[in-house]
């Protein structure tokens, strides 16, 4: 029993991903409302959830589903930057648009959280 209940944990898990790598694929957002997200809220969380090393996410998945975050995330950035037009790892090339640009504007987004943690702690 403790087999097919670590498979079917296993695969839960797996899904989780899938859905993660789905919605970081999102078309960002043409025009945002005042003082919302510049991107879809799934699109942030998928990023967060890859990238983000000081909350849960791939990490923690990783250690259940024994794949390396590392070697992930660089696969998934170095997969962004493929502008070719063929299919990249099952990812069109506006897929990968998509979630390079959502992988921009994240990052600008977690930069400014920082500087503005940063600026609060010299005050």
């Amino acid at each position: 029993m403790n087999v097919e209940q670590d498979a079917a944990g296993r695969a839960l898990l797996a899904t989780v991903v899938q859905l993660a790598l789905t919605d970081a694929c999102l078309a960002p957002i043409k025009r945002r409302e005042e003082g919302g997200l510049p991107m879809q809220r799934d699109a942030f969380t998928a990023m967060r959830f890859f990238f983000d090393t000081r909350v849960a996410g791939l990490n923690e998945y990783a250690m259940w589903l024994d794949i390396n975050p590392e070697r992930v995330r660089r696969r998934l950035l170095e997969m962004m930057v493929d502008d070719s037009p063929k299919i990249v790892n099952g990812f069109d090339t506006i897929h990968r648009r998509n979630m390079r640009q959502n992988y921009d504007l994240w990052r600008r987004m977690r930069n400014a959280e920082a500087a503005a943690t940063e600026e609060n702690d010299n005050d």
